[in-house]
């Protein structure tokens, strides 16, 4: 297995950006947990009723992992029966939905103490929180120290891309620090089973997590691919596309047609996230796609001891911000936009902030869902 082609991925100032003219700033990310906060918006919201206790929960300074053990200690419950929708960034305040059993309520009840984090509302629902429920997650970040003169230039930057989008990539944060998460998704695929010893001392988490790198890594690989053949924004005959209203996938028979479509915002056009089951495109576009999968030295028979957890899908090559506003502060500059889920605040932040942004203490937790 090529794990020195894979670790290019996790390089995101290597990768391309949508708007490499466009003018950015000097700033600090994450300098304190405060400038990065995050909500997530929910899919939907608890019932009122049923077997579940779901828990909003603002938490600082702490990861996604750190987070479900705390709390899985606290109540006395297996992490497995804390259900989320998705991981959040660590060094930043965030806030979202968790569910745990109904029988947690009168350790809830009197009180959850934790360092770090709070508990800001409680609610029954029917069913646990699963992967992947949420619409997605609103941000307000301070880019610390950026000159406030800067702000119509951002502006103009989140104009653009609120109307064409940006490369959907994976952020840094899916692939561990040196990219040691795609070292043990390697190794995993390699021995082809979880109960290998070699992994004992490895948490279930963390091993969906590296997993989840090499699928992350394979990914960016192949939208890189398609940006420096500048077919990024084009059609291919044998493109899988997806409906940008319901999400509903199709094969691009028509380029021409699909084309106009794509160019209206009817469409988007997908890469892979490379399983067991994936679906490939065909014609130049899979042929894309199966190169960066065989210099990986992988294919997708490599992911299927890992039925549940490296399933495969696809992924939109781009995504549009919502909301998007640039105001000038005391401090620097505050950006604040919606984004769907999947998808990596960092990423955006390439388009607007010059390399080497990343606070004192860079968040390598995921920032979201694991696929």
């Amino acid at each position: 297995m090529n794990r020195e082609y894979l670790l290019r991925a996790s390089d995101l100032d290597s990768l391309p950006r949508a708007l490499p003219e466009a003018p950015r700033v000097a700033a600090r990310i994450k300098d304190r947990p405060a400038d990065f906060v995050v909500e997530e918006v929910p899919a939907y919201l608890p019932a009122g009723e049923g077997s579940h206790l779901f828990l909003w929960v603002e938490k600082r300074d702490c990861s996604g992992g750190d987070l479900l053990r705390r709390l899985a200690a606290v109540l006395g419950i297996p992490v497995a029966d804390i259900g989320y929708a998705g991981t959040k960034d660590r060094r930043a305040v965030t806030r979202q939905w968790l569910s745990v059993p109904e029988s947690c309520e009168r350790v809830v009840s009197a009180g959850v103490a934790l360092e770090g984090v709070r508990v800001l509302g409680v609610a029954h629902h029917r069913n646990k929180l699963r992967l992947g429920h949420l619409r997605g997650n609103r941000f307000r970040i301070l880019l610390r120290g950026a000159d406030p003169a800067g702000v119509p230039d951002l502006a103009r930057t989140a104009e653009d891309l609120t109307r064409t989008g940006f490369p959907n990539f994976f952020g840094v944060q899916r692939f561990g620090r040196r990219g040691e998460s795609i070292a043990l998704g390697l190794d995993l695929l390699a021995a082809g089973t979880f109960n290998d010893p070699a992994f004992a001392r490895v948490g279930r988490f963390e091993r969906r997590m590296a997993l989840s790198a090499v699928q992350s890594a394979l990914f960016n690989l192949v939208l890189r691919e398609r940006m420096v053949r500048g077919l990024a924004r084009t059609v291919l005959a044998g493109d899988i596309l997806a409906r940008a209203d319901s999400g509903g996938p199709f094969e691009a028979v028509a380029p021409e047609v699909e084309q106009a479509r794509l160019d209206a915002g009817e469409v988007v056009l997908t890469g892979p996230v490379f399983g067991h089951r994936s679906r490939l495109a065909a014609g130049e576009a899979g042929a894309i796609e199966r190169a960066v999968l065989a210099e990986a030295g992988l294919d997708p028979s490599s992911f299927r001891a890992f039925t549940s957890l490296a399933r495969g899908t696809r992924r939109p090559f781009h995504v549009r911000p919502e909301d998007v506003r640039v105001e000038a502060d005391p401090a620097g500059i505050v950006l604040s936009f919606f984004l769907p889920k999947g998808t990596y605040a960092s990423v955006m932040l390439r388009e607007f902030v010059l390399p080497g942004a990343e606070g004192p203490a860079a968040d390598l937790a995921s920032e979201k869902e694991i696929e």
